[in-house]
């Protein structure tokens, strides 16, 4: 029974690791890592508030 609960470890912890790989390249902004959402806003890897291209320092793309 061990074993089963070594595979769910591993699979948690492959399923983290896939949904950050997921997020792209961060864009680091005063020390903070932003990813760009689909709808060209950007998040924090842990979710939380929307950030508009200018509060994280780049310039609004069209």
């Amino acid at each position: 029974m061990e074993w089963i609960k070594v595979l769910a470890l591993v699979a948690m912890v492959y399923g983290i690791w896939a949904a950050y790989q997921s997020l792209g390249a961060p864009v680091l902004h005063e020390g903070s890592r932003y990813f760009r959402q689909p709808d060209g806003s950007f998040r924090r890897w842990y979710g939380g508030r929307r950030f508009s291209a200018s509060e994280v320092g780049m310039t609004e793309q069209g």
